[in-house]
């Protein structure tokens, strides 16, 4: 079932400056989809837009059949939740409990009930000890972690990560890639994760490439890593499990093409039976 629907958007911050240009593509419900593209290709703008947060020139999004439009977008906004690059402009609380019960207040959860879904949702993202402690004392991943509790804690149907994990250092990134993960493995949630990190794409069930504007691969994580050539002449880079297993051909050890490191593994421990 197509959980977002987005036929010919187009959009320009002025009219002699397209940043979209009649993009059109869907997502599955409760998939994992990752949007790459260099710089200035229109990937966070994409997300802007399916949030309403920018109106389009020309085109439709529609989230589970709705429209989005002036009369639905509340309705919209409801179903979606986002977590931005810089965690630091979503705090608006003194303490990390204050931060998750932000969006519970919005909601007009019931307050007899918001301790119970804090702690939860904090525990879901493995800060429970950190509840009192100051979100400006934390480490980058640990506020990336905050923001996610909020955004779950409001139950929403689909998450936007717009690139969440950039400003990192490379063990929160593959932390905050690790919880990414394990939210999707134990929920039906709908994730849109606007990335440059090509080992999360890896990782993902559908994968989109923007390049100025312009959707030009759309499919599986197989279906477009392989466009290798491609991908580098868009100045983006290939998974690491792909140029190890072209090292190891320049060895002579011909293996069948993953693209994730388990996959090589996998495939390594077959050979070796095999032989």
């Amino acid at each position: 079932m197509k959980k977002i629907q987005v036929s010919h958007l187009s959009f320009g911050y002025h009219k002699e400056n397209r940043v979209i240009h009649d993009a059109s593509f869907s997502i599955e419900e409760g998939s994992y989809t990752t949007i790459i593209g260099h710089n200035g290709s229109g990937k966070s703008t994409i997300a802007k837009l399916m949030i309403g947060l920018l109106e389009s020139d020309s085109g439709v999004i529609t989230v589970d059949g709705l429209e989005l439009s002036e009369e639905n977008i509340h309705d919209i906004r409801d179903r979606i939740g986002i977590v931005f690059q810089n965690p630091d402009n979503q705090f608006i609380g003194a303490s990390v409990a204050d931060d998750i019960a932000f969006g519970l207040e919005n909601h007009r959860v019931p307050s007899e009930q918001m301790q119970g879904i804090i702690e939860e949702f904090a525990d879901r993202v493995n800060m429970r000890k950190f509840l009192n402690s100051e979100p400006t004392k934390l480490s980058g991943g640990q506020k990336q972690r905050v923001a996610i509790a909020g955004v779950l804690a409001m139950k929403p149907q689909i998450i936007i990560f717009d690139e969440a994990t950039s400003m990192l250092d490379p063990q929160g990134k593959a932390e905050i890639n690790a919880l990414i993960q394990d939210i999707h493995a134990q929920s039906n949630l709908t994730i849109i994760s606007i990335t440059h990190d090509i080992e999360e794409v890896a990782h993902s069930d559908h994968v989109i490439v923007l390049d100025s504007g312009r959707i030009v691969l759309d499919g599986s994580p197989d279906e477009v890593l392989f466009h290798e050539q491609e991908l580098i002449d868009l100045s983006l880079d290939i998974p690491f499990a792909l140029k190890l297993q072209h090292a190891l051909k320049r060895q002579g050890l011909e293996t069948k093409p993953c693209t994730t490191m388990e996959g090589v593994v996998d495939e390594l421990c077959r050979l070796r039976l095999k032989n």
